[in-house]
């Protein structure tokens, strides 16, 4: 393999890995570092398929405000980055219509429109009818309609300040799901209340990831990964293996935190909770993890991990899980068969750990 190669693709690529290591999804608390998740991508550079050695390839390049990550396999390396290339393009172009930090993004206008249908794009349409599903399911618990309270909560982190019971309330008349109106027919969305604001941060980054291992998998590389910020989507095995080995936050038979290995192919994983991000007041900790239907940030420090069909929904999944009270979570996850979800919550009695589907042990 001649490596100075790359040296063609240094606008879009900042690092190149070639040996074995972790994506780490940087979603952990910091006083406690065993929380946190990553995948091995392999053990050695090359493998063999056949006839053919295809050599694992990384590339990284930050966009969506955070690091994007992909990984493949493939004989070529002008190819491997050809392809990297066109998967990141293809991030930063959702991006430009998923983001609400950019003020001419397609959701960012239709926040702009007030009771009466638009026609959205296929993309914007894909994350607005998945959310209004999982809004629905989880009554609220995840709702994309949040932006009021987000961009409240953003200013204050800010300023270290917590927002004002009177802007809080004021925000959240302008928050509902139900006040979103979706229509299948003719693919549009329409905003039926004053001053609402969409923010897609708890889906689109799962979203592109999916759509990324989607451009890969059509360029012809099926074993591929793609993790935006800890939303990750898998695609086939690596070469030789039975799965992406991927470690994600784990309590042993002492209670104390560590991590353990899942063996993962075809589907996404995402992680949420973080408690480390937190703005304090009066002595309590308000996470910048927000509930829609309080106005607050979260206040349990708990952390949950969602394997799903896609990124996306585990992303979407995980925001949810992360804001509905404890037995609630619990049981709404007990009985979703597509979902396989792990909960550690910091409870009176020290830290406790609930698992379904793929985490339960034998």
């Amino acid at each position: 393999m001649d490596r100075n190669l790359f040296s063609k693709f240094s606008d879009l690529l900042e690092s190149i890995f070639l040996k074995m290591g972790y994506f780490s999804a940087r979603r952990h608390d910091l006083r406690y570092p065993a929380m946190w998740m990553g995948f091995l991508v392999c053990v050695a550079t090359t493998v063999d398929v056949g006839a053919q050695e295809v050599t694992r390839f990384g590339f990284t390049r930050h966009l969506m405000g955070t690091e994007a990550k992909v990984v493949l396999y493939a004989a070529d390396s002008t190819k491997a980055a050809s392809a990297a290339g066109r998967a990141f393009d293809h991030i930063d172009e959702l991006n430009e219509q998923l983001s609400d930090y950019l003020i001419d993004s397609e959701v960012t206008r239709l926040s702009k429109t007030r009771g009466q249908p638009i026609a959205v794009g296929e993309n914007l349409w894909n994350v607005l009818i998945t959310g209004q599903k999982i809004a629905y399911a989880s009554e609220g618990s995840f709702d994309v309609t949040v932006g009021p309270l987000t961009l409240l909560w953003r200013k204050a982190m800010r300023r270290a300040t917590l927002p004002d019971a009177v802007e809080i309330t004021n925000a959240l008349a302008a928050v509902g799901y139900r006040i979103l109106e979706l229509d299948a027919s003719s693919r549009t969305a329409q905003l039926n209340g004053e001053n609402m604001r969409l923010d897609l941060g708890g889906i689109a980054k799962g979203y592109a990831a999916d759509e990324a291992l989607k451009a890969l998998a059509k360029a012809g590389f099926a074993s591929a990964a793609v993790d935006i910020g800890g939303d990750i989507a898998l695609g086939d095995a690596p070469p030789g293996s039975s799965g992406w080995s991927v470690e994600v936050f784990d309590l042993n038979t002492e209670g104390e935190l560590e991590t353990e290995k899942l063996t993962l192919e075809n589907c996404g994983i995402a992680v949420s909770g973080d408690t480390y991000r937190y703005l304090e007041h009066d002595g309590i900790k308000y996470s910048h993890v927000i509930d829609p239907r309080t106005g607050y940030g979260v206040k349990h420090e708990r952390r949950v991990a969602v394997v799903a069909p896609s990124a996306m929904i585990a992303d979407a999944w995980a925001s949810a899980y992360s804001v509905m009270i404890w037995e609630a979570a619990i049981s709404d996850a007990n009985v979703r068969a597509n979902l396989s979800t792990r909960f550690v919550e910091r409870r009176e009695a020290g830290l406790q750990e609930v698992n379904t589907g793929k985490f339960l042990r034998d």
